[in-house]
């Protein structure tokens, strides 16, 4: 949104496809520290820059509901984008198309997936009110899931693999430590998801093969998120972490043409904040490529 704001204010014709506006901002629970907002509720602030995009919508299209499936390179240089129902043609691309959950690959996991596995604690954590759930994960998404299911579960299990609390931010940490709803359980793998028609138990391994079987009624995947690039095919280059790896001066990928913003590139510290200026720096770089070309 940020990228074709800017790109909307210099006049460039875009055209924004989107299978949904406010992507993972509108699943986060509460965002603090957003400039101008010390803390304010992730729909609400994904709003915000939903209303800001559209009032741009005499120099901008919206294709919303629509999603990249395929993109090549035509013989003169220019980009075909398929998507699911159109094919669209351009001389320059910005990929800001964020990042999907992580899966476990344990036992389980698909098989109760929407069965007391969920994989969006601001989606899901409502379903599971006055019931014991397990976090897997304690980087920010993990800590953040804990302390809004605060609200609704009796009991939240945090399956945290490594010694400490160290990988998510230490505010978060220090409010999960201090919540009587929240047992952590350091140094702890989660084996396998069990249940019958719905979830029941988890079975983790801590220590020195100490197994242990936990009764509860809902686990939250927690563990991050990975871009997803399919559609780009060998286009790009990517690092070990299967993220678009671009220019740190204007964006650009190794690609002519293709440039790319947010938490689908190899820029560290995936926050908002970032995401957002880096749409703005992608879209300023592909004002100077067309303006240079």
């Amino acid at each position: 949104m940020s990228a074709g704001i800017y790109a909307a204010r210099k006049k460039i014709k875009t055209l924004l496809i989107a299978k949904a506006l406010g992507g993972q901002l509108g699943e986060a629970w509460q965002i603090e520290n957003y400039l101008g907002f010390e803390s304010i509720p992730g729909l609400e602030l994904a709003q915000k820059f939903i209303n800001h995009l559209k009032k741009f919508s005499a120099d901008i299209e919206i294709r919303e509901g629509e999603s990249a499936a395929h993109i090549s390179q035509l013989e003169d240089k220019t980009f075909e984008i398929a998507t699911e129902t159109n094919k669209y043609l351009t001389k320059t691309i910005i990929i800001a198309a964020g990042a999907s959950p992580k899966r476990l690959n344990i036992p389980g996991e698909k098989e109760f997936a929407g069965r007391g596995v969920v994989f969006c604690a601001t989606c899901d954590a409502p379903m599971f009110g006055g019931k014991i759930v397990a976090v897997i994960g304690s980087g920010n998404s993990g800590l953040n899931a804990a302390l809004q299911l605060t609200s609704y579960a009796k009991k939240i299990y945090l399956i945290n693999k490594y010694p400490d609390l160290s990988k998510g931010d230490s505010a978060y940490a220090e409010k999960v430590k201090n919540s009587a709803l929240i047992e952590i359980l350091n140094s702890a793998k989660i084996k396998e998801i069990k249940g019958e028609q719905f979830v029941s138990s988890i079975i983790i391994e801590r220590g020195e093969n100490k197994v242990e079987e936990i009764p509860v009624e809902g686990v939250f995947v927690e563990i991050g998120s990975a871009p997803s690039l399919h559609f780009l095919g060998g286009l790009v280059e990517y690092n070990q972490k299967n993220e678009l790896i671009i220019n740190l001066e204007n964006n650009m990928s190794s690609c002519q043409g293709i440039f790319g913003a947010g938490d689908t590139t190899n820029i560290p510290y995936k926050q908002i904040i970032i995401a957002a200026s880096e749409g703005a720096k992608a879209a300023l770089g592909v004002y100077e490529y067309l303006k240079n070309k």
